[in-house]
């Protein structure tokens, strides 16, 4: 459902586009000035799709190719895949672990590809969490147009999980940090500008 939704808006926004060069080759539209706005402002639809990287190591902590570790990030990339538009620049998922200490993981998923309302997106995937989150905050990544959120799950006592989201103009994505006994919303940053070049 969500990609018919998807498909959609990306044929609504190409149908205003069209409509908006007819008038404009008509001479329909009212003169401008050098310092006039101009008719139809960029949005963030029209962002540049970013380069995704997944490095060998995160923390210390190695990439997992056990299919176990993999079932959630998998299943969230598909979900995030749903929040772009064409053109996709493609979809990551992947775990960082120790297989002797499972209480210290990393598990992530993104996707690349037009955002046109990066804060909407936020709301709606943090709306969807499958823990109860508690100290959901905003997070403040550093780049322009990026909006991020982080919230903690005491749910796998004594771990904590720090559960993260972000959506931008070219990128959206999931990171769920577990650890004993520590909020990680901290590294969330740093992450970012690893993951999304």
């Amino acid at each position: 459902m969500r990609a018919q939704v998807t498909h959609r808006s990306a044929a609504a926004i190409g149908l205003a586009a069209s409509l908006v060069g007819t008038s404009v080759l008509a001479g329909c539209s009212s003169p401008t000035t050098s310092d006039s706005a101009p008719a139809v402002k960029p949005s963030a639809s029209a962002a540049a799709v970013v380069r995704l990287a997944l490095p060998a190591e995160l923390y210390g902590l190695p990439q997992s190719k056990d299919e176990k570790w993999l079932k959630v990030p998998k299943s969230m990339e598909v979900a995030l895949k749903g929040d772009v538009l064409p053109p996709e620049g493609g979809s990551v998922a992947a775990a960082y672990l120790d297989p002797a200490d499972v209480l210290e993981t990393i598990e992530l998923s993104v996707a690349a590809g037009r955002v046109v309302d990066p804060a909407s997106v936020l709301r709606r995937n943090l709306g969807t969490q499958t823990v109860e989150l508690e100290d959901v905050r905003p997070v403040d990544l550093g780049t322009g147009g990026a909006v991020g959120s982080c919230g903690v799950s005491h749910e796998l006592r004594p771990a904590v999980e720090t559960i993260c989201n972000w959506a931008a103009p070219g990128s959206v994505g999931w990171v769920r940090i577990t650890s004993l006994k520590k909020d990680r919303r901290d590294r969330f940053a740093e992450l970012h500008s690893q993951l999304v070049r």
